[in-house]
């Protein structure tokens, strides 16, 4: 009697604390990668990709392109080359990088994307 008594307040208890975790982190998801190559005369890219937790924008947008990283202004992690579009300082083209519209602190290889997320990359030409 004392066994069984035992073995229901173990199953019991392993029955609240199972109710009582969190859901497992999700592993992949879905993000959306688009480029505009203005200047550069391709046309533009929008794909949905699925990606690992922890992806950057370079993580997702090497997915849909080949890319080339390397220190076009500041520091060797950041891309340089998308799709064979390269940032061409002397011509003063650059890709800049945004996460669902805002630029604001959002680094390549840094900022951390979330499930449903849209990485856009342009290509611009500045001081014309």
């Amino acid at each position: 009697m004392a066994a069984r008594r035992h073995v229901a307040l173990l199953l019991g208890c392993l029955v609240i604390a199972g109710c009582a975790t969190a859901p497992p982190a999700q592993r992949t998801f879905d993000v959306t990668v688009e480029a505009d190559f203005g200047p550069a005369g391709k046309p533009a890219v929008r794909q949905a990709v699925q990606v690992e937790s922890g992806a950057t924008p370079q993580d997702a947008t090497a997915k849909v392109f080949p890319l080339e990283k390397g220190s076009v202004c500041c520091d060797p992690r950041e891309v340089a080359t998308i799709d064979g579009v390269a940032a061409d300082p002397a011509e003063n083209r650059w890709w800049t990088v945004s996460v669902n519209g805002s630029k604001k602190g959002v680094s390549p290889y840094k900022t951390r994307l979330k499930p449903g997320d849209t990485v856009r990359w342009e290509y611009k030409q500045y001081g014309q």
